[in-house]
């Protein structure tokens, strides 16, 4: 089976999601409109992930934040995502990132919870953060950071997760490249636009042939592989 680690289905529209049906949907959220949006498509099997992206925490109000928290806790949602920080693209927020992601951090802790983490040029801030929480389950997705980080992220237990770009993001192929495969998922991102493509989970496939070529080895071997790690991380 084909496993989405990162997708933000709530963007689809529904006649778009049936046309990937076979494919296990990790569906991530933005903030709190989306959360409910993703919390109602699990009823069409998506694994679901509630959170507030820090590309919206600078216009998220303290009060939606307790809202998605309640939400995560009395729906008793698997996952919390699309959460973390982000120094490249909002470095202006920076403060109240660290204030949200915190509170998810607590809950992932309390519950036992697998956290869905965006982290753009703040890769060792999440890490070090995810440590302090002592958070036991965390996917740092789309991952081109230091690659020297990667034995961390590997001794801590978490995952990385590589998607479409791989096949013309040199910093993306190198992370494939170095990362321990007992620790790495497919993703989409979907339907994010990168450099001409529009990503979906329909690329899944295809990803999973461009890690074959990176790793040399047999396609039907990686498929497996990933397949066993998404299944270890989000306990399919």
């Amino acid at each position: 089976m084909l496993v989405d680690s990162h997708c933000h289905c709530h963007e689809f529209k529904d006649e778009e999601l049936a046309e990937f049906r076979g494919i296990g949907l990790v569906a991530v959220s933005d903030d709190l409109q989306s959360s409910k949006r993703t919390l109602a498509l699990k009823a069409i099997g998506v694994y679901p992930c509630l959170g507030i992206h820090p590309w919206q925490v600078g216009k998220a109000k303290p009060e939606e934040l307790a809202e998605v928290l309640r939400m995560i806790e009395k729906e008793e949602v698997p996952c919390i995502g699309e959460v973390g920080l982000d120094k490249r693209f909002v470095p202006e927020t920076y403060e109240k990132q660290r204030e949200f992601f915190s509170a998810f951090l607590r809950l992932a802790k309390e519950y036992g919870l697998v956290l869905n983490v965006h982290a753009p040029d703040a890769w060792r801030d999440v890490v070090e953060a995810l440590r302090k929480a002592d958070v036991d389950r965390a996917l740092i997705h789309w991952y081109t950071g230091p690659l020297d980080l990667l034995e961390e992220i590997g001794a801590l237990g978490y995952y990385v997760s590589v998607n479409p770009a791989v096949k013309i993001q040199q910093k993306h192929r190198a992370v494939a490249e170095a990362v321990r495969r007992d620790l790495v998922v497919a993703e989409s991102d979907g339907p994010y636009e990168y450099r001409g493509m529009r990503l979906t989970p329909a690329m899944i496939g295809e990803t999973i042939g461009l890690l074959a070529e990176v790793w040399k080895e047999p396609r039907d071997v990686v498929e497996e592989r990933l397949y066993t790690n998404a299944a270890r991380l989000f306990r399919l």
